[in-house]
């Protein structure tokens, strides 16, 4: 009995070990994240929205020196999406791809309420910088690229939402990103076949938040339970009850 249990204790502390996540890599996917989110709502925004940019100061006519943009071109606008998209950053999770071991972030649950699918091909994991949320490195990553990403944005036509301010901020710019980081067919495989070799080791764990690894059968082997002598005493305990 002694092995069994020091085999489950065993389990359960290599179970709450937090892994040692790439803070490069970390930030990488957080920036992807942040345009991939940035653009799924300009995409919803009334073209004809306008605000107005430029100075209060007024022109030789007394006319204000402003003008009107597109929404979706404007850096406060930008600003103030991107800081709604961090807040809401908190709900992604780290997760390792279970095939290849490769560190991306999901959604837990996904618009509609549901789980999200994906991640019976994944592994929670939990980083050891516990202080440092996904929403921090979102707002730190705007922080440090504020001019670059609003002058992008303000520099494009009316109906383009930006699609390359990905690659040009996240990889050409800070330098967060590098092609390797990015998910690929081989990580996001996961057959029935492979998920019945991962259960083998690590039991049933569906949507990846850490299905403990059962101990081999052996493990419950009778021969390991130790007894002590039967000296009476529980009787003697039942019969003095049963006078009562």
């Amino acid at each position: 009995m002694k092995s069994s249990i020091f085999i489950l204790v065993l389990a359960v502390l290599l179970y709450n070990v937090s892994a040692k996540i790439d803070p490069r890599n970390l930030k990488c996917l957080v920036c992807r994240t942040t345009f991939k989110e940035l653009n799924s709502v300009i995409k919803g925004v009334d073209k004809w929205k306008k605000v107005d940019v430029g100075n209060f100061r007024m022109d030789a006519s007394g006319n204000l020196q402003q003008q009107k943009l597109p929404a979706h071109r404007s850096a406060v606008y930008i600003s103030e999406v991107i800081d709604g998209i961090c807040k809401k950053m908190d709900d992604y999770v780290r997760v390792y791809y279970k095939a290849t071991g490769k560190l991306d972030i999901m959604l837990l649950i996904m618009p509609d309420g549901k789980m999200n699918p994906d991640f019976s091909k994944t592994k929670f994991v939990t980083d050891d910088d516990l202080n440092k949320s996904l929403e921090y490195y979102c707002e730190r990553m705007f922080e440090e690229n504020e001019d670059e990403i609003t002058d992008l944005y303000k520099n494009r036509p009316e109906d383009d939402v930006m699609p390359d301010a990905e690659r040009e901020i996240c990889f050409n710019h800070a330098n967060y990103c590098e092609d390797w980081m990015l998910p690929n067919e081989e990580d996001t495989t996961w057959t029935e076949e492979m998920e019945a070799e991962y259960v083998k080791v690590h039991g049933p764990d569906p949507y990846g938040f850490g299905g403990l690894p059962q101990p081999p059968p052996e493990a419950f082997n009778t021969e390991d339970v130790e007894t002590t002598p039967d000296d009476g005493e529980d009787e003697q305990v039942l019969d003095t009850k049963d006078e009562l």
